[in-house]
């Protein structure tokens, strides 16, 4: 709205600025005192100036205010009603100044609309009403002193009539162009909603077209007696299995045997196996043992859970309760602290990688670490941007060196598509969907929701493009959600967000050379 606000400001004030020159260049042509023309002529080049000053300001919209444009208006009806004064009280000059009223009346700020409407209005109405009078002499150049005093009167009247019905016009439709824009977004979010879901649903129909016999059901592996097959993905699969010495259950995720011969995925695989068993902590699933396969392939023995990972739940709801989404942030925040202090940044957290676990007490816990990186290991991406888009802070996705405020930036995506019912960047095209996380600012999230406007701060420190404005922890992040819902934000805190939100608005797209 502020950028339809501030190029409609620059066709009105063109337009403002053209009549100003044509009275200008008329002025010597036309008759009547010399004082009065002199007058108008220093009134006209000052409202051309006024003109043009605001033109240079909009020409950033961003720098379009209510404060700017009455300011502007106010100046201008003071300028306006002398120059009518010279062409003529009644005559059809008034027209630009009914143009005025409707330009400003449909500005955003009510107050702003109504202090330009009211003072060019009642200072018309005096100057008319002292022509009407005969206490102020009509010397324009449509005089109306030959007509008698009720037709004058009656012409001050609809005068004041006319202002008058402009406005609420003006008003009116105001109110209805935002009704309308409400609307268009309410179903564009609904419709980016159940965009989100249905992408999501995809893989979940996919994961379950995968499920059911798999190629190593119901062979050992090592002491484990695999059973049914859970889950099938690019680069192997996930059984259910027991320990046949113990007869613990386990989830037995073996690397598919074609992939054995790469050693690319070899090393990914059991990256994942190395960073896992290097985080201690209860909100990880623990990895008991990696070994190979009779094919010689790698696997991983790991904890079996039972529950459901984030994006099954958010399939079935659009949305979570804000205090559902905090605790989930709390207990992520535990496992990634403990990533962080292993040296390990896990590069695809996702709703997928969140799991619930049903039993209580419930918790939950980050999976699958087979994009991770670890400090001081050998690059196995090559500097190239991996991970799932819609969660991807802006360096990785222009494959940057990253590191734990990258774990950071993507909980505070999840905890935005839990809030909000989408993820901050929604798209299909894999291209403009990067150039979004880069660029672009997600959309506010209190249109799509009722939040605490705190939690709206939080959640724009922790969406900064930059990772040297998120928080400097993913601690610090968890305690400043719980925070803001409580209404506690600290003023620090605050501060910042205010400052971010100020410097880059919710949905804005910055320049590359902001970069």
């Amino acid at each position: 709205m502020q950028t339809e606000e501030a190029a409609r400001a620059r066709v009105f004030f063109r337009s403002l600025a053209v009549i100003m020159v044509v009275l200008e260049a008329s002025l010597p042509f036309l008759p009547g005192a010399d004082w009065l023309r002199a007058l108008t002529s220093v009134l006209a080049g000052a409202v051309l100036l006024v003109s043009l000053v605001t033109l240079y300001v909009l020409r950033l919209d961003v720098r379009w205010t209510p404060r700017l444009m009455a300011t502007v208006g106010i100046v201008d009806a003071l300028l306006g009603v002398g120059i009518i004064y010279y062409l003529g009280t009644f005559s059809a000059a008034a027209a630009v100044f009914t143009v005025g009223v409707y330009f400003f009346g449909l500005g955003s700020s009510r107050g702003a609309a109504l202090a330009v409407y009211l003072t060019g209005a009642l200072l018309y109405l005096a100057v008319s009403a002292g022509i009407a009078l005969g206490v102020v002499p009509d010397e324009s150049l449509f005089s109306a002193s030959h007509a008698g005093a009720a037709s004058r009167w009656y012409r001050v009247a609809m005068m004041q009539l006319v202002f008058g019905m402009t406005f609420y016009l003006a008003r009116s439709s105001r109110r209805a162009t935002e009704t309308a824009v409400s609307r268009a977004q309410q179903v564009r979010h609904v419709l980016k909603q159940r965009d989100a879901q249905l992408n999501e649903a995809r893989h979940e129909l996919d994961w379950a077209l995968r499920t059911g016999e798999g190629y190593m059901s119901g062979q050992a592996v090592g002491k484990y007696q695999i059973e049914e097959l859970v889950g099938r993905g690019g680069m192997g699969e996930v059984y259910a299995a027991s320990d046949r010495e113990t007869g613990r259950k386990v989830a037995l995720k073996l690397l598919h045997p074609n992939m054995v011969e790469n050693q690319e995925y070899v090393q990914r695989f059991l990256r994942e196996a190395q960073a896992a068993a290097a985080v201690p902590s209860e909100h990880v699933a623990e990895v008991f043992e990696v070994g190979l396969t009779p094919y010689g392939g790698p696997f991983i023995a790991m904890e079996l859970l039972e529950g459901h990972d984030l994006a099954w739940y958010l399939r079935r709801t659009p949305s979570l309760p804000l205090d559902t989404v905090i605790t989930m942030v709390e207990h992520a925040a535990r496992a990634l602290a403990a990533v962080r202090q292993a040296g390990v940044v896990h590069r695809d957290l996702k709703p997928a990688n969140l799991f619930l676990v049903d039993s209580l007490p419930q918790k939950w816990k980050v999976l699958d670490f087979g994009l991770s990186k670890i400090h001081g290991g050998a690059a196995l991406t090559r500097e190239v941007a991996v991970g799932t888009p819609q969660y991807m802070p802006p360096e990785q996705a222009q494959g940057l060196p990253v590191d734990h405020r990258a774990d950071l930036y993507a909980l505070g995506a999840i905890a935005y598509r839990g809030i909000t019912g989408q993820p901050p960047f929604v798209g299909d095209d894999i291209g403009p969907l990067l150039l979004d996380v880069i660029y672009t600012q997600p959309q506010q999230p209190g249109a799509f929701t009722k939040i605490p406007v705190e939690i709206e701060l939080v959640l724009a420190i922790a969406l900064a493009k930059k990772p040297e404005d998120r928080f400097p922890k993913v601690e610090d992040f968890a305690a400043a959600m719980r925070a803001a819902a409580a209404g506690a934000l600290d003023d620090a805190t605050s501060a910042k967000g205010w400052q971010l939100v100020k410097l880059y608005p919710w949905g804005s797209t910055r320049r590359r050379s902001e970069r």
